[in-house]
């Protein structure tokens, strides 16, 4: 539930901080910004003319959504190494009760989140601080946990550092090309020696993220 302060008219689309891994008709992409209705995405591969399926995963829930294309443009992303990137805006017309709840809490994690931050700039916290405390006074999902398995990497946000067998656990807010470069790196290991560098390197991302003590949403 939306904390009762929150007007849902205000809610209608947001834009998480790092983009969501997904695939957009089995073709990779990045979730830039979504909402109940519609979502907007990156990807390398054209994706179809008039429909897709996405699917992500959040939480360590399965997402998927059935949408309509509604534009699609082809241009260079400086902020994405400078590659050619289709940007395609969508609407959903499908998806199933337990895809649209995890898509509910995806958006209200992400309200909070940044109602937290403006109420944490007010009152003089750091922006870097505001950003690692959470809303509801629980440890913040600081990191986020990429495991290897059945040749498939499945993401799920963590508090905790620690880094798993079967992949590695990195700062959530790492960049999507050092996120890549890990995971190829990882797939190409041939001994335990090169994955233990790759987690290493994974561990770095870490070492300089600071967690706080979470505060408590309070309107």
């Amino acid at each position: 539930m939306l904390p009762p302060t929150i007007e849902r008219r205000r809610v209608q689309r947001v834009r998480p901080p790092q983009p969501l891994r997904a695939t957009i008709n089995g073709q990779r992409a990045l979730i830039v910004d979504l909402s109940l209705r519609g979502l907007r995405v990156l990807h390398q591969e054209a994706a179809g003319d008039t429909s897709c399926i996405i699917r992500a995963e959040w939480d360590a829930q399965p997402l998927e959504l059935h949408c309509g294309i509604v534009r699609t443009l082809l241009h260079r992303s400086a902020e994405y190494g400078g590659r050619m990137l289709y940007h395609t805006g969508l609407t959903i017309t499908r998806a199933s009760e337990s895809s649209m709840a995890t898509l509910r809490r995806l958006i209200e994690h992400h309200v909070e989140r940044a109602l937290d931050e403006q109420k944490a700039n007010a009152r003089g916290v750091p922006p870097p601080l505001a950003a690692q405390s959470s809303p509801t006074g629980t440890v913040p999902a600081a990191y986020v946990r990429h495991e290897l398995t059945l040749g498939r990497w499945r993401e799920v946000m963590t508090p905790s550092a620690v880094q798993p067998d079967n992949g590695f656990t990195i700062g959530a807010h790492t960049a999507p090309a050092e996120v890549e470069m890990l995971r190829r790196a990882y797939e190409r290991a041939a001994t335990s020696g090169d994955v233990a560098v790759i987690r290493r390197l994974a561990a770095m991302s870490v070492s300089g993220t600071e967690v706080v003590q979470a505060r408590r949403y309070t309107p």
